[in-house]
């Protein structure tokens, strides 16, 4: 069993049986940051039309030109299928089809609201748009929705969409209230990310991307379930290049922005997975010491730090580094990748 240290740092771990794996990875004691290559990466400007209509505690947009970088130089452009298990509000998959990078992604979550909302946005955008139409952003409405218990999967796509455009952050569960608070005395009320004629707009340009065949039909499921669809899909599609991209729930803060946290274990589960993947994969996490313990120290995992470019009103673009990592086991590192970032003794904490 593993335990935390009082200064933060876990202590190595007895490797233990797991379903699907030899055994879990050991967590290594991380005493100090290494030094990783730096993704930066070209930001490209996406139609507003195209981003994601949901608003996803630690959206992954930001990570698109470091992803783009580790794809482009592994694989021939576009990539034949990406899929991403814990796809969220799904802007990485979204983004990587607007650039042209991948020709098909496959895009499943756990959550039933999650996967809901992608299932109906794909197969019945128009019936989606007109019921989120009807919809008031009132508190009135918000408390209805929020005690909801909805059945069909067209219910739970709106309650998903509903609550995730009037909520705190986005968050659909845990216990985060409506923009503006119960008062809502804000300057930002519960309306002011419930433009509809927008989310519209955005809800109509999955359903095309479904209706081209390049957004594959969505499911909902765990991680392993996806892994498991991955070869049929790729058999059928004719596809050479398949990259899996995870991007499970955080280390820091679960609870309060996941209704279905990962614990110890599911993060232990996860990585036997993957050290023991032969398919190629690609995945993003806080930095912390859990997870560096993780996937640290195998010779054939990648591990890189990503840049977040930033714009100042009246200044140049800037950018700072990002308090995500980056592991994969694509054996070629971006050759535009800078110089490792300095070893900081707080960066894993």
């Amino acid at each position: 069993m593993s335990f935390a240290t009082p200064d933060g740092y876990l202590k190595e771990a007895q490797a233990l049986p797991v379903a699907g794996a030899s055994a879990r990875p050991r967590i290594r004691l991380v005493e100090e940051a290494r030094e990783v290559p730096v993704l930066g990466g070209v930001r490209s400007p996406l139609p507003l039309d195209s981003l994601s209509p949901l608003r996803y505690p630690g959206s992954k947009r930001k990570l698109l030109p470091a992803l783009r970088q580790i794809i482009e130089a592994n694989h021939d452009s576009p990539l034949d299928l990406f899929v991403e298990p814990f796809c969220g509000g799904a802007s990485v998959s979204l983004g990587l089809l607007e650039l042209g990078v991948i020709k098909h992604a496959l895009i499943a979550d756990f959550d039933p609201l999650i996967a809901a909302f992608w299932m109906e946005a794909s197969a019945r955008p128009e019936q989606l748009v007109r019921a989120m139409y009807r919809q008031p952003p009132t508190l009135a409405n918000w408390d209805k929705w929020r005690a909801a218990q909805p059945r069909k999967t067209s219910r739970r796509a709106l309650k998903c969409l509903f609550l995730n455009r009037t909520t705190f952050s986005g968050i659909i569960g845990g216990t985060a209230g409506p923009i503006g608070g119960r008062a809502q005395t804000s300057a930002y009320t519960i309306d002011c990310r419930f433009n509809k004629e927008q989310l519209a707009k955005r809800i109509r340009r999955i359903g095309e991307l479904a209706a081209d065949g390049r957004l594959l039909t969505p499911s909902e499921g765990s991680w392993q379930d996806t892994l498991r669809l991955v070869d049929g899909w790729a058999a059928d599609l004719g596809a050479k290049s398949v990259v899996i991209y995870l991007d499970p729930p955080y280390v820091e803060k679960a609870h309060h922005l996941y209704d279905r946290p990962f614990s110890k274990t599911d993060h232990e589960n996860l990585a036997a997975s993957l050290l023991n993947e032969q398919r190629h994969w690609i995945l993003s996490y806080d930095k912390v010491p859990l997870v560096l313990g993780l996937y640290r120290h195998f010779a054939d995992i990648h591990e890189y730090s990503v840049l977040h470019h930033y714009t100042v009103k009246g200044q140049r673009d800037g950018s700072v580094p990002g308090r995500e990592v980056i592991f994969t086991n694509l054996p070629i590192v971006p050759a535009e990748s800078s110089s490792p970032e300095p070893a900081r003794k707080d960066a894993t904490r």
